[in-house]
C-alpha cells in the first residue's frame, strides 16, 4: 500500500471512531470520496449503524465484527477477515469478497445481488435466505454452509467446495455447477432447471424432488444419491454415472442418457424412461 493510501486510511480510521454520527455527516458531506479503510483493524467493533457502501476495506481485520444492516454496496473486502462476522441482513449489491475469510460467517438474508466471491472461504457459514443471484462462486469453499432457500440464480460456482451444503429449496436456475463438488449435500426440491452441472461431483447427495429440466449434466457423477421423484425432463445426462442411485418415481421424458452408467440403481416406478441414445 502507498504512503497515500495508509495516510488516508489513517485519517479516515480516525473518523469512524468518532461515531456513526461524525461519519456519516462526512460520507454525506464528501459523497464524491470513497472511503479507505484497507488493512485496518476492525475486529469486533459494532458497525452496525456506519455507512459503509463504496469503502475499500482491502485485508481489513473484521473478525467477529458486527455489521448487521449494514450498507456495504460496491465495497471491496478482498482479502478482508470476517471470520464469525455478524452479516445479517448486509446490502451488499456488487460487493467484492474476493479470497475473503468468512468462516462461521452469519449471511442470513443477506443482499450481495452480482457480488465477487471468487475463492472466498464459506466455510460452516451461515447463507439461510441470502441473494446471491448472479454473483461470481468460483472455486469458493462452500463446505458444510447453510444455503437453505438462497436465491443463487445464474450465479457462476465454477469448481466450488460445496460438500455436505445444505441447500434445501435453493434456487440454481441457470446457475454454473461445473466441476463443482456437491458431495454428501442436501438438496431437497432445489431448483437446477437449465444448470450448466457437467462433471459436478454430486455422489451421496440427497436431492429428493429436486429440478433438474433442461439441464446440462453430461459425465455428472450422480452414485449412489437419492434421486427419488426427481424431474430430469430434457436433461442431459450423457455419460452420467448413475451407478446404485435411488429413482424412484423420477421423471425422464426426453431425457438424454447415452453411455450412463445404471449398475446397480433402483428405479421403481421410474415414469418416461428414454431409450439410452440421443
Amino acid at each position: 500500500m502507498s504512503k497515500y493510501k495508509i495516510a488516508m486510511a489513517g485519517e479516515h480510521l480516525a473518523l469512524l471512531y468518532r461515531g456513526p454520527d461524525v461519519w456519516n455527516r462526512w460520507r454525506q458531506d464528501h459523497s464524491q470520496k470513497s472511503p479507505n479503510l484497507a488493512g485496518c483493524n476492525l475486529g469486533q467493533m459494532d458497525l452496525q449503524a456506519f455507512d459503509l457502501s463504496h469503502t475499500d476495506l482491502t485485508s481489513t481485520n473484521l473478525r467477529g465484527a458486527n455489521l448487521t444492516g449494514v450498507n456495504l454496496s460496491n465495497s471491496l473486502l478482498c482479502g478482508a477477515n470476517l471470520i464469525e462476522a455478524q452479516l445479517t441482513r448486509i446490502e451488499g449489491v456488487a460487493i467484492n469478497l474476493h479470497h475473503a475469510q468468512l468462516q462461521g460467517a452469519d449471511l442470513r438474508d443477506a443482499n450481495l445481488i452480482g457480488g465477487d466471491l471468487d475463492e472466498a472461504v464459506l466455510l460452516e457459514a451461515e447463507l439461510s435466505r441470502a441473494n446471491l443471484v448472479g454473483c461470481s462462486l468460483k472455486h469458493a469453499d462452500i463446505r458444510r454452509a447453510e444455503l437453505e432457500a438462497a436465491q443463487l440464480h445464474r450465479a457462476d460456482l465454477r469448481f466450488a467446495e460445496l460438500a455436505a451444503a445444505n441447500l434445501i429449496q435453493a434456487g440454481l436456475s441457470q446457475a454454473n455447477l461445473s466441476y463443482a463438488t456437491l458431495t454428501g449435500a442436501y438438496l431437497y426440491g432445489a431448483d437446477f432447471s437449465r444448470a450448466n452441472l457437467r462433471a459436478a461431483h454430486c455422489s451421496q447427495a440427497y436431492l429428493v424432488r429436486a429440478n433438474f429440466t433442461d439441464i446440462n449434466a453430461e459425465e455428472i457423477d450422480l452414485a449412489w444419491s437419492n434421486l427419488s421423484k426427481v424431474n430430469f425432463t430434457g436433461a442431459n445426462l450423457r455419460r452420467a454415472s448413475l451407478r446404485g442411485a435411488r429413482l424412484h418415481r423420477a421423471q425422464f421424458n426426453q431425457t438424454c442418457l447415452e453411455e450412463a452408467d445404471w449398475e446397480l440403481a433402483s428405479l421403481a416406478q421410474a415414469r418416461g424412461l428414454p431409450s439410452l441414445s440421443c
